[in-house]
């Protein structure tokens, strides 16, 4: 691993409790068995295994610094989307290169998977994400990236709770 540039790679069944406390930075109520119970179907022991979920981990200097889960799901039509949350970024020197490559993982996965585009569910406390992520017309990145906000749980008192993106347990 380089200390000049990001490296992008997916998570594997021996890395699951490793990256748990990375997890935890973003979701502290978050248990291990959730964790655990969260990525069991995300990850392969192979890592080149082609899979329509998984985590896709990011590490500069050798640590593990940012996690965006992903699945490919069928859009309206015959096209499919790549849908990105749980996107969690702690590298606060460098996180708009880790940001940036991040993003470029997930486009490159988006690709392969011929997705028309990327959603990203992002937390609220990421606006910066969203401006430098969102591109729902496709003019800067390779494919259209089109951003969404998820509500914050602790200021919503306006219907049914909705889960955060740093929400890491099971979604209804």
């Amino acid at each position: 691993m380089s200390a000049d540039r990001t490296d992008l790679f997916a998570l594997t069944t021996d890395q699951i409790d490793l990256v748990f406390p990375l997890a935890r930075e973003a979701d502290p109520q978050l248990s291990l068995d959730d964790w655990r119970s969260f990525v069991e179907s995300r990850v392969s022991a192979n890592p080149s295994d082609r899979q329509t979920s998984g985590v896709l981990l990011a590490a500069r200097n050798s640590n593990i610094r940012g996690l965006a889960a992903y699945d490919v799901s069928p859009a309206n039509g015959p096209d499919e989307v790549l849908k990105a949350h749980h996107i969690v970024i702690i590298d606060r020197t460098r996180e708009r290169y880790l940001a940036t490559d991040l993003l470029g993982g997930l486009l490159r996965i988006a690709e392969t998977a011929q997705c028309s585009r990327v959603c990203a569910e992002l937390p609220p406390t990421s606006r910066w994400l969203h401006t430098r992520w969102s591109d729902p017309g496709g003019r800067v990145f390779r494919l259209p990236v089109e951003c969404f906000t998820m509500p914050d749980i602790a200021g919503s008192d306006d219907g049914p709770v909705a889960t955060t993106v740093v929400d890491f347990r099971r979604r209804n």
